[in-house]
C-alpha cells in the first residue's frame, strides 16, 4: 500500500510539471496598445505567456471587464499603460498556475481580480493572491468579471466618501449606466430616497428598475430645477456624478445645505474648475478621487469584494443594465460602443 501511495504521489508531481511545462515558450492572445490614440491603435497580437512570481497565481482568463478608464488610457490620458502593453484592469477566470510561496490559492479555484496592472484583455494574466477573490458556486463567471472595477467605485464612493444612510434624498446622474445602477441599488439598500438621470425613456426604465424612485430625463429637462421641485427646494444630500463637464458646476444649485457632491468621472469631459466660493452658498463638500485609493491594503480590498460578492448572492445587487459579451478580438468594436455610449450596465471581452 506504501509502494502504490508514493507511486501515486510521483505521478501526481509528475502531471503537475508537465501542466506546468505546457506553458514554457508559448504565447497568447492579447489586445495591446502600440500608440496612444483611438479605438484603431488597439492591436489583437501574439505575446508571451506571463510567469507567476512569488505569491502570484496565473489566472486564465474567462472574461475581462471594460470600463471607461479604459478609453482614457488608450487616448493617453492616463498613462497607466506604457506603450506595447496589454490593456485592461478587471477580469476573471481560474487559477492554472502557482508561483513560489502561494498558499491561500489552489489549481482550479474560481477568482477575480481588479487591479492596476493585470493586463486583463488577454487570455491569461498573472495576479497577485492579495489581489485574487475567491468566487463562489453561486455566482457565474459573468458576474464576477462584470462587479469589481465598478463594484469598487460604487461602494468606496457611496459606503465612504459619502455613506449613505436611511432619510438621505441622493442624486445619481448616469443611473442606468454601470457604476450608476450600482450606487441606485446600494442607496436604496441603505434606506435613502434616489433620483437619477438619464438620457432616455430606456434607461430611465433601467434606473427604475435599478430602484430609483424619480427619473428625470436630462435630455428634456434641467435636473436642477427637477430636483429642486422634487426636494421642495431643499436639495439633496449627496451627488454622484460621473458625468463631469456638463453637470458638475450645476450639481451646487441642487444640493442641500452641507451636501456632497461625490465626482468619480467624466465622462462628458473633466469637470469645469471650481471657484470655492461657490461651496459658501450651502458649506458644501466636494470629493473627487478614484476607487484604488480604498483599497490599497489588501484587507480592505478584500473586504469590500466579498461584500460586493455577497450582495450579488443575496440578490440584493444585479446589473440592471445587463452584460453584453464581445469577443476579445473585437476590442476595437467594444470601445466605440462604450464611447458613442450605446451599451448600458456592462461590457465584457472574452478571449
Amino acid at each position: 500500500m506504501w509502494i502504490c501511495a508514493k507511486r501515486f504521489s510521483l505521478l501526481g508531481k509528475h502531471l503537475a510539471r508537465v501542466r506546468l511545462s505546457l506553458f514554457a515558450n508559448m504565447s497568447m492572445k492579447a489586445v495591446v496598445v502600440q500608440e496612444y490614440g483611438d479605438s484603431s491603435k488597439l492591436s489583437y497580437e501574439d505575446v508571451p505567456i506571463p510567469e507567476p512570481g512569488p505569491g502570484e497565481v496565473l489566472v486564465k482568463n474567462h472574461f475581462a471587464g471594460l470600463n471607461f478608464i479604459d478609453t482614457a488610457v488608450r487616448k493617453g490620458i492616463m498613462k497607466m499603460v506604457a506603450l506595447g502593453g496589454i490593456m485592461g484592469f478587471e477580469g476573471a477566470g481560474t487559477v492554472e498556475k502557482l508561483g513560489a510561496e502561494v498558499q491561500d490559492s489552489s489549481l482550479g479555484d474560481r477568482v477575480a481580480f481588479a487591479f492596476v496592472g493585470s493586463n486583463a484583455y488577454a487570455q491569461f494574466s498573472k495576479v497577485a493572491t492579495k489581489y485574487a477573490v475567491k468566487v463562489s458556486d453561486s455566482l457565474s463567471m459573468e458576474q464576477a468579471a462584470s462587479t469589481l472595477w465598478q463594484g469598487f467605485t460604487a461602494h468606496a464612493f457611496a459606503c465612504s466618501s459619502y455613506p449613505i444612510k436611511a432619510g438621505d434624498k441622493i442624486l445619481v446622474h448616469a443611473a442606468a449606466g454601470g457604476v450608476g445602477s450600482l450606487i441606485v441599488q446600494i442607496a436604496k439598500n441603505a434606506g435613502a430616497f434616489v433620483i437619477g438621470t438619464t438620457s432616455t425613456e430606456v434607461k430611465a426604465a433601467k434606473a427604475k428598475d435599478s430602484g430609483a424612485d424619480e427619473v428625470i430625463l436630462y435630455s428634456q429637462k434641467d435636473f436642477v430645477e427637477e430636483v429642486n421641485r422634487i426636494t421642495d427646494g431643499k436639495g439633496v444630500n449627496a451627488i454622484y456624478d460621473g458625468v463631469g463637464k456638463t453637470t458638475f458646476l450645476k450639481n451646487f444649485d441642487c444640493l442641500a445645505r452641507r451636501g456632497t457632491v461625490v465626482v468619480y468621472g467624466g465622462a462628458s469631459g473633466p469637470p469645469d474648475p471650481l471657484n470655492v466660493g461657490t461651496l459658501a452658498k450651502g458649506s458644501s463638500y466636494v470629493t473627487f478621487g478614484h476607487f484604488l485609493h480604498f483599497v490599497e491594503d489588501p484587507a480592505e480590498y478584500k473586504q469590500r469584494a466579498n461584500e460586493l460578492f455577497s450582495w450579488l448572492a443575496e440578490g440584493k445587487l444585479k446589473f440592471s443594465g445587463g452584460i453584453t459579451v464581445v469577443p476579445l478580438a473585437d476590442a476595437k468594436k467594444a470601445h466605440d460602443m462604450l464611447e458613442g455610449r450605446h451599451t448600458t450596465g456592462k461590457v465584457l471581452l472574452q478571449p
